[in-house]
Formats: structure tokens, sequence, C-alpha cells
């Protein structure tokens, strides 16, 4: 009888961190990041790099969050700044683990040499519930580029490490 007892309480402790992770339609959620990152230039040489994000989303549906996202990559020659939007898509977004993919898209500008261009490309990422409020996510990004940094840059692998805040209605 004890031992149902106690593997019955664990089970209710399980699904009760389950329910709590739920996102819903309407709530804002704050994302940062950091990242290493490992860059292709079109003449074949490759450079490490750090890069962070901002982002500010609002759930649209349970499943869906669109936003604005901000940038900053520091890197051995001059830094990259950048502003635009993204969209992802929440799989099981009830779950303490929540898998999701997505896109982004932002005008992207070099400092001090006036290079400017469009970044954009896919996303895909888990997240991990700390509490009601607050997840860890790990998320990486395929980065391709046009215009001017399209002419400099062939791509950008990147994956980021960060933490989520969610205001809930």
């Amino acid at each position: 009888m004890k031992r149902s007892l106690v593997v019955l309480s664990l089970v209710s402790l399980v699904f009760a961190g389950v329910a709590s992770a739920s996102v819903k339609q309407g709530e804002i959620e704050l994302d940062f990041a950091g990242s290493l990152q490992f860059q292709n230039f079109e003449n074949g040489d490759d450079e490490t790099l750090f890069d962070v994000f901002a982002r500010l989303g609002y759930f649209v549906t349970d499943n869906i969050l669109v936003g604005v996202t901000g940038s900053g990559t520091w890197q051995d020659g001059p830094d990259i700044y950048g502003i635009g939007g993204f969209a992802t898509y929440n799989f099981m977004p009830a779950n303490l683990l929540v898998p999701y993919i997505g896109g982004q898209v932002a005008y992207d500008w070099v400092s001090g040499d006036g290079d400017d261009g469009v970044m954009y490309g896919p996303l895909a990422g888990v997240r991990y519930e700390l509490n009601p409020n607050n997840d860890l996510f790990v998320e990486y990004q395929f980065r391709l580029f046009a215009g001017d940094l399209g002419d400099t840059f062939d791509n950008v692998h990147g994956v980021f490490f960060g933490i989520q805040h969610i205001f809930k209605k």
C-alpha cells in the first residue's frame, strides 16, 4: 500500500508539471540567447564568432508565435547588427519539452563600412520548462544572405542557448 501511494504521488507530480507548461493564445514571450558560430565565407576562409539576440513574441494561437528580433555579432572583422521578424510553430505546447520550427528574416548592417543586406533562413529548436514562466531553449539557425552581405557571406550555421520568459495572461 505504501509503495502504491508513493508511485501515485510521483505520477501526479509529473502530470502537474506538464499541465503548467502550456502557453496560451495572447501571451507574450521574451527571449535572450547567445551562440558561438562557425562562419563560411565565399573566398573559403572560415571564422568563429560570438552572436546574441533578443526576441519579443506574441502567441497568436496556442502553437504559433510571431514577433520581432534584434541581434548583434562580434567577430574579428567589423561587427554586424540586425533587426527583423520571426515566426515559430510550437509542437505540443502543453509538454515540458516543446520542439519547434520556424523562420526568420532581418535587415542586417555592418558597422563602419556601410555594407548591408537581408538575412533569412529556417530555425528549429526545443524548449524545456524550468517553471510556469521560464524555459531554457536550444535553437539551430541556418542563415542565408542577400544584398551586400550576400557577396561576403555564403551561409552561417548557429546553435543558440538561451532563456525564455513568458508573460502569462
